[in-house]
């Protein structure tokens, strides 16, 4: 009887313990919602939404003729290809490589060819010679649909790339412009199509290598021989932006491409908010407060003999753009205002009560007052006009057969995607 009283007062006391405990735990969740001062001024970490895991990665190697004169020799082709199957952030994916070429167009007598080549980027090496290429139909390489093919494996946590000459086969048609017009149509429309419900991205590498074979005209019918020239080629990859910008980066790809190379990123502008903050005391004309209430307010702004300039500090780390293109002065506007951008530069060193990636600074010889907007636009890189042409006359390094078009294709379709959104915005306000 003892031993039971005993064991009843003393669960009784952890009983009551426990409420105790309890109404300790519900005072401190009210205190978060409004009644404790302490609490209210805690700081709550966010949660930053962890980068998906890349699960699989798909290449698509065009083989059509057009592709011959890339394998006939150890060249730059061959490196960067298996380089890029390297790649240390695909260690832990899954791989498959193909070839493709041949046509949808059933008036050809063809049909688009995708024969698998293996799994090991060991394997791969040993396939990229003329004997292996001339699998499937290599006289045609139908583009669009190509590219239609590569975009619908992109999905989920997985990336396709496709690399090619990046030229239409429009070569025997009786008027190759308006079919190369019908070509870029469809591609535009296949990109409209995978862009409805998810945000892929598209990345093109341009790079260079030694090439020993027939060039397939694409303006005209016929072909010309070269002889160990340099001709440039593309790897065009595609999956969610997240892990584009993750896994392929600048400095990422450098490292496995063989030469030179240059990128332009298409992407959806998901409204990123980047943080920016005006930098009082770097690289100003003219003098003005800072509004402490609100940190993208100016006041008591006036110029210094009618010129007047500030710098605001921008994180871009999470845009995927190279630093020449994050310090192109062109690629920014300032709206709705006598402002224009003076100059970017990244931050090199550290500046006291400066967070950020880059320095940005506007500059105005008119009246300085009024709200600013200065916007980061999504544009082609100049390298795209540079390596597009109109004729075949004469076959180099630089140049691409209706290249702008492509390119112009898939900027469309982004732009028709993002509404005329920016990747970056910063809205300020200059008063007296």
């Amino acid at each position: 009887m003892i031993k039971r009283k005993t064991i009843g007062f003393f669960a009784l006391i952890i009983i009551i313990s426990l409420n105790i405990s309890g109404c300790k735990s519900c005072s401190n969740r009210d205190a978060g919602s409004g009644k404790s001062k302490s609490a209210q001024n805690k700081t709550i970490p966010i949660q930053q939404k962890e980068t998906a895991m890349l699960e699989k990665v798909i290449f698509f190697i065009e083989n059509s003729g057009s592709m011959l004169g890339y394998v006939n020799q150890a060249n730059e082709f061959k490196n960067s290809l298996v380089g890029l199957a390297y790649l240390p952030e695909f260690d832990k994916a899954d791989k498959s490589f193909y070839f493709i070429n041949g046509t949808s167009d059933l008036s050809k007598k063809s049909s688009i060819q995708i024969n698998f080549i293996g799994n090991d980027p060991d394997n791969l090496k040993n396939k990229l010679d003329p004997a292996s290429f001339k699998i499937g139909d290599n006289r045609f390489s139908d583009l669009n649909k190509m590219f239609e093919i590569a975009l619908d494996s992109a999905k989920g946590n997985q990336i396709s790339i496709l690399v090619s000459d990046c030229i239409y086969d429009v070569g025997n048609d009786d008027d190759p412009l308006t079919a190369l017009k019908i070509e870029i149509q469809k591609t535009q429309q296949s990109f409209r199509k995978r862009l409805e419900n998810e945000n892929i991205q598209t990345l093109f590498i341009k790079t260079n290598s030694r090439f020993n074979g027939l060039y397939y005209y694409a303006s005209k019918k016929g072909y010309e021989n070269l002889i160990n020239v340099e001709r440039p080629f593309y790897a065009i990859f595609f999956g969610k932006t997240e892990l584009l910008n993750k896994l392929l980066t600048e400095q990422n790809i450098a490292g496995k491409i063989e030469g030179p190379f240059e990128t332009a990123r298409f992407f959806v502008n998901d409204e990123k908010v980047i943080p920016y903050q005006i930098v009082s005391s770097l690289d100003h004309i003219g003098s003005f407060k800072l509004d402490f209430k609100n940190k993208s307010k100016l006041t008591d702004a006036k110029p210094f003999k009618n010129a007047f300039q500030f710098t605001f500090s921008a994180d871009f780390s999470l845009l995927p753009f190279s630093d020449s293109y994050l310090t192109s002065i062109s690629n920014y506007d300032c709206l709705y205002s006598n402002y224009r951008v003076a100059k970017i530069e990244k931050i090199l060193k550290k500046h006291t009560g400066v967070e950020g990636t880059h320095l940005i600074t506007v500059f105005t010889d008119k009246n300085p007052l009024g709200d600013l907007e200065i916007v980061l636009k999504n544009i082609t890189p100049g390298w795209v006009l540079e390596t597009d042409t109109d004729n075949e006359n004469e076959i180099d390094n630089i140049h691409t057969y209706g290249f702008k078009s492509l390119t112009d294709a898939v900027s469309k379709a982004y732009e028709y995607k993002n509404k005329g959104n920016n990747p970056a915005i910063f809205k300020i306000a200059i008063t007296k």
